[in-house]
């Protein structure tokens, strides 16, 4: 018997393709917070091999905190604590997705090594930003030392820079609120949005509506704007938990 061969009919071949539509609609979301739960993870594991760098430099210099660029970029403290990570892949976070890094051909991120390219410093030696309040220029080193912080566990050390900031190492968040503090109306502008109550400095929504922190004892975690920045006026807090006046919530 002559076996007839049957081909898919138009109604079939439409069903087939919404079938694989809605397959690629569900399964393409989860891949993709699969893809970010990664990143979150490597930045995290960053920033708690930040952290220890932090613990080690300070145990070696008196408990006091690493400085940062300004005004001396080569006294940065991603290049002093360098030596206790021993790897500059940890300065960048795979949630940086900025154009500030340098061409892989220069020698780079080290500007003191042999043949640095004298262009380093139009170039992120970091995707992270340390707080100023502890960088050592702030009222005169107010914040210079572990001791002088009062919820080493609570206070915000580290944080994700935004893509569109500029290269530096820190950030400003006595720019963020207190009025005795603002002194500069260029800064307060440059770092903090008060149509939307936040700053312009750090990546806030880097992983799930969120961002990691390095904070002063070492420890890393993940937390969200709307928690870590609040104020306690009567107690002086204007910047949350990046605030160093502060003893936790």
């Amino acid at each position: 018997m002559e076996t007839m061969k049957q081909a898919f009919t138009l109604i079939e071949l439409l069903v087939v393709i919404a079938i694989i539509a809605i397959l690629a609609a569900i399964l393409f979301p989860v891949f993709m917070q699969a893809k970010e739960a990664a990143r979150k993870t490597q930045d995290m594991s960053n920033m708690r091999q930040i952290g220890l760098a932090f613990l080690g430099y300070a145990s070696d210099n008196d408990d006091r905190f690493p400085l940062t660029s300004f005004p001396d970029r080569g006294a940065s403290w991603a290049i002093q604590c360098q030596p206790y990570m021993k790897s500059w892949a940890l300065f960048k976070s795979p949630g940086d997705l900025s154009t500030f890094w340098a061409p892989a051909s220069m020698n780079w991120p080290d500007p003191n090594a042999p043949g640095s390219d004298p262009r380093w410093q139009q170039y992120r030696a970091t995707s992270y930003l340390l707080n100023a309040y502890m960088g050592g220029g702030y009222n005169g080193g107010e914040f210079g030392t572990t001791g002088q912080i009062a919820g080493p566990s609570s206070t915000a050390y580290v944080a994700l820079a935004r893509d569109d900031v500029a290269p530096r190492d820190h950030f400003h968040p006595f720019y963020w609120g207190n009025p005795s503090e603002q002194t500069s109306g260029f800064m307060q502008n440059l770092t903090w949005d008060a149509a939307v109550g936040e700053t312009k400095e750090i990546k806030l929504r880097a992983f799930a509506k969120g961002t990691n922190l390095t904070y002063v004892d070492g420890h890393a975690k993940f937390g969200k704007w709307n928690a870590l920045w609040w104020r306690d006026i009567p107690r002086g807090i204007y910047a949350g938990f990046f605030d160093p006046r502060n003893e936790g919530r």
